[in-house]
């Protein structure tokens, strides 16, 4: 996946791989794999690595990016203003509610619910008469913990564990002949 001379016929396949990633919750191995099904997985993961730093490509999914954020009109303060929401969320204003006071909830707060479910339930006596009946709702929140975790992401807050995670290279131990090939690869970028 050489950087340079690619083609335009590569270029819009490499485009069509980043337009999957976009609309399959950014799945690179599985984009690639739409597009390079006799590849193996390991291989598609890298090899979309590979393909996304290509400038040209690179300059597309920074497009794609922008054009997406102009459609929800969402930008960084946006983004974390909602996962801050998700986080201070207190669930004890919802315990209890019949359907329409849900309904009627603040959109700040239904934004939160990802599930709703209503069931209605009679009870009888054993002459079958009504006794009662209930009314059970029930909902799912959206995840604090996926909210920090995304907060965390979103501010860098793990890019200085993950350069540590980064292999160190002692140049010193290395043969003259790999030092210039580094040094060439390098003048390339």
């Amino acid at each position: 996946m050489s950087k340079r001379n690619i083609t335009k016929k590569t270029l819009d396949k490499y485009k069509k791989v980043v337009d999957e990633w976009f609309n399959n919750d950014f799945n690179g191995k599985q984009a690639y794999l739409k597009f390079y099904p006799n590849v193996k997985p390991d291989t598609a993961t890298t090899n979309f690595s590979k393909i996304s730093v290509i400038p040209e490509v690179e300059e597309y999914i920074n497009f794609k990016n922008e054009e997406a954020a102009k459609i929800v009109e969402m930008t960084h303060e946006g983004i974390l203003r909602e996962l801050k929401s998700w986080v201070e969320s207190d669930i004890t204003q919802v315990i209890g509610l019949s359907p329409e006071q849900v309904k009627q909830l603040p959109v700040s707060l239904r934004r939160l619910v990802n599930k709703f479910k209503h069931t209605k339930n009679k009870n009888y006596s054993q002459k079958g008469e009504l006794l009662f009946e209930q009314d059970t709702i029930e909902l799912s929140f959206v995840s604090k913990e996926r909210a920090l975790e995304m907060i965390n992401k979103h501010l860098g807050f793990y890019e200085a564990d993950n350069k540590q995670k980064a292999p160190q290279i002692n140049y010193n131990d290395l043969s003259p002949k790999v030092l210039l090939e580094i040094w060439n690869a390098r003048k390339q970028d």
